[in-house]
């Protein structure tokens, strides 16, 4: 119990990290946004006293600042959208065989995990379609 309620908690503390960060650098795209966010990362962490946490992100914004480009930033995002299609497809697979063996909770299971990855995958094609 103790542990769904500090998973809970985890997952709303990332949710409102991302909304107020998204609000942030919600008119920046492609690897400003990336920018952005994580500066915003790094001023959190800052205020709540997380050296080794401002550390690694600054590593990671130096990163961006010297590496990212839109193309490749479209190219990983394309990537990632064609393994949620290869996930997609597998999960669907395994949710035929789910509902043929009977087995009701693998079958919520594939639900619950398709469902899922449609999400992923739309959010991905959102945010490839905002950089292009």
């Amino acid at each position: 119990m103790k542990l769904l309620l500090k998973s809970s908690i985890l997952s709303l503390c990332v949710l409102s990290f991302h909304s107020f960060a998204g609000s942030q650098c919600g008119d920046l795209s492609g690897c400003e946004r990336k920018s952005c966010e994580i500066e915003y990362q790094i001023d959190k962490a800052k205020e709540y006293g997380n050296q080794h946490k401002v550390d690694g992100l600054t590593k990671a914004l130096k990163e961006v600042k010297a590496n990212c480009t839109n193309d490749g930033l479209k190219d990983k995002i394309a990537e990632k959208i064609e393994s949620s299609e290869e996930d997609l497809a597998e999960y669907r697979e395994d949710l035929e065989e789910a509902k043929q063996s009977g087995k009701t909770q693998k079958v919520k299971k594939y639900q619950r995990k398709i469902e899922d990855e449609i999400a992923e995958r739309d959010r991905l094609v959102d945010e490839l379609a905002e950089i292009q």
